[in-house]
């Protein structure tokens, strides 16, 4: 079974979506972040633990544009 839920994401380009994917099968589950950004004609998409997704999508945008990231 996969379900999903729309989360908010941080403001970083033009368009920005992100959800979480819960998936259980046999008693076991894990969550999945999917988090998508649009600037200007790169999109960056990113995808995998929640924790990680935030804490890397502001540099995956950064180097996808070429700008500097200034978080770390």
């Amino acid at each position: 079974m996969v379900t999903t839920q729309k989360v908010l994401v941080a403001r970083l380009g033009d368009e920005q979506w992100s959800q979480l994917l819960t998936c259980s099968a046999g008693g076991r589950g894990s969550i999945v972040r999917q988090t998508a950004v649009r600037t200007g004609t790169v999109v960056v998409a990113v995808s995998g633990s929640p924790g990680l997704v935030d804490a890397r999508v502001h540099e995956a945008v950064a180097r996808a544009t070429g700008a500097r990231s200034t978080e770390r």
